[in-house]
Order: structure tokens, then C-alpha cells, then sequence
């Protein structure tokens, strides 16, 4: 009886949610511990290319890795009202490597945006309000699925 009840208590917590993650081993089955997915890391020096930068790669526009599979850098836009393009692409525009949106061309502030990096001309564009410095974030935690998002910095 006393062995049924500490399962029924048991039960109850792990239902509640009370229990962290160590759980009694059911004989003969060993557990599994879940772990948090691994970043993927880009293997190439990346850029943001806009018309800025004449779409060049240039160094001071080189993205920064943040150590959690999101990489960023800052720009300073200096006209407000005005149209600012650009892609995140590498060194040679390679396939794979040359993102631009997947669904919305104008990013917002705050706003993440799917990126796709796959594309020739989906240039992403950013139309700020007022002149300063931006942080523009590549999220690239899920491969298959990238985000940008613009800040003001």
C-alpha cells in the first residue's frame, strides 16, 4: 500500500510539474537527458551589404558572432525618411550565404523578419525616423529558418 502511495504522490508531481529533470529509472530502461539544440556556426566571415556600403563586404560592417548563434553589428543610417537597403550575405554573395527577406522586404523596428538565404534580389529595407546608430541581428540558431532584427542602438 505505502508503495502505491508513493507513486500516486509521484505521478501528482511530475504532472504539476514539480519534478526537475532526474526521474526514477524504470527497471530495465535506461533515461535520457534532453539538452538544449547546439548553435550552428557560420563557417565564413559574413556582412551586411547595402547601398550604404556600395553592397561591398567591408570590414567595419563584418557581422560579430555573439556566442549564441545570433551575430550582429552596428550601422548608423543618417537620413531619416530614407529607404536603406541591404542583404547579409558573405564575401562572394554564395549560395546559402546571400540572405535577404523570405516574406517582407521592410524591416521595423523590434520587429524579427524571416530571412531567406537563398535569394539574388530580396534586398531587406529599412526606412529610419530619426538619424543614429542601429544594431542589425542575424539569427541564426535554426539553420533552416533565419530571423533579422534591427535596433536602435
Amino acid at each position: 500500500m505505502r508503495k502505491l502511495q508513493k507513486t500516486i504522490a509521484l505521478s501528482i508531481l511530475v504532472a504539476l510539474g514539480l519534478v526537475g529533470c532526474t526521474s526514477p529509472q524504470i527497471s530495465g530502461q535506461s533515461s535520457t537527458q534532453i539538452s538544449a539544440p547546439v548553435a550552428k556556426v557560420i563557417d565564413r566571415p559574413m556582412y551586411l551589404r547595402g547601398d550604404f556600403s556600395l553592397w561591398d563586404a567591408e570590414e567595419i560592417y563584418q557581422l560579430q558572432p555573439q556566442g549564441d548563434g545570433t551575430y550582429s553589428v552596428r550601422a548608423r543610417f543618417m537620413s531619416p525618411g530614407k529607404v536603406h537597403e541591404f542583404k547579409i550575405a558573405d564575401g562572394s554573395w554564395s549560395q546559402g550565404y546571400n540572405c535577404g527577406y523570405r516574406f517582407h522586404s521592410v524591416l521595423k523596428l523590434g520587429q524579427p523578419q524571416a530571412a531567406d538565404c537563398h535569394t539574388i534580389y530580396n534586398y531587406f529595407s529599412f526606412i529610419p525616423d530619426k538619424k543614429g546608430w542601429f544594431r542589425i541581428t542575424f539569427d541564426y540558431r535554426e539553420p533552416k529558418k533565419p530571423m533579422v532584427l534591427i535596433q536602435r542602438d
